[in-house]
């Protein structure tokens, strides 16, 4: 008897279906549970930044750097998590009428506020830890910290955007890619090498520079309170990663066929005069 192959992706509606159920299903979470949720997105993808520091102090370079930063977004999307830049993916369902539009921009807020929380609170902990050394007596490790917040902070406005725009593309592409997949180890695969591309590359992510700068800031001796420097870059970069994503998802094939086929049923063709 012949046994049917495992197709490791679903089909092109099953893509579609997906996407717009995922979309319904954070729409419709709670403000508190989005709160905790995306707190607990700050403190991964705080974590996939602070193992790519490491990788930069033990000089493996930025390629084997974002390989490793990718288990930020691996641990968001297998474990669950509410991650701002991945939740621009909801614009589909809000123009799909899954649900209202009120509902996109209420969940993007609350997420921002519960990473930028979770990835402050992070940094501040790690600093606390001693890992990166002491005020004045810093280590490899926080000197690099804190020469990437410094590099991160030099970037001009518009170079940011573009940076930013470019890394949502791709970080996009990855939550498309390991939706259409099945099961862990192709959903794995599908999130390091976007994320690995974008690190190298030096592209800009807002959610992982709310923990980077910090970092570095707290590293050179910056208290909590005077934080909001960190908007210099993480502004411009949160522009670029909105304006890249809803690039991708205006122009991907799924997302034009389905403009497509949403103009034809509000408009049906009306049958010729014979």
């Amino acid at each position: 008897m012949e046994t049917a192959s495992y197709d490791p992706t679903l089909s092109s509606k099953e893509v579609h279906s997906s996407i717009s159920a995922l979309g319904v299903k954070k729409a419709n979470t709670r403000m508190w549970q989005l709160f905790c949720l995306s707190t607990l997105a700050g403190l991964y993808i705080a974590l996939g930044a602070h193992v790519y520091l490491v990788a930069l102090q033990q000089g493996l370079g930025k390629i084997v750097g974002g390989a490793v930063f990718s288990v930020g977004l691996i641990l968001v999307v297998i474990a669950g998590a509410e991650l701002f830049t991945g939740n621009l993916i909801m614009v589909v369902g809000a123009i799909s009428k899954h649900f209202r539009r009120r509902r996109l921009f209420h969940n993007w807020t609350i997420v921002y506020i519960g990473n930028l929380f979770g990835s402050v609170m992070t940094a501040l902990l790690i600093w606390h830890s001693g890992l990166l050394g002491s005020a004045g007596q810093l280590n490899e490790l926080g000197a690099v910290a804190q020469r990437v917040a410094e590099a991160k902070l030099a970037i001009p406005f518009t170079e940011a955007l573009i940076r930013g725009v470019f890394c949502n593309i791709l970080v996009i592409m990855a939550i498309i890619l390991a939706t259409i997949s099945k099961d862990v180890i192709s959903k794995i695969f599908c999130c390091v090498f976007p994320i690995m591309t974008f690190v190298a590359c030096g592209f800009e992510h807002c959610v992982a520079n709310m923990y980077l700068i910090p970092l570095g800031l707290f590293a050179k001796g910056v208290p909590l309170l005077e934080q909001g420097v960190m908007f210099r870059n993480v502004l411009p970069v949160t522009l670029g990663n909105i304006l890249g994503a809803l690039f991708i998802l205006f122009i991907h094939p799924n997302r034009i066929r389905q403009l497509v086929m949403l103009w034809q049923a509000k408009h049906p063709r009306r049958p010729s005069a014979a």
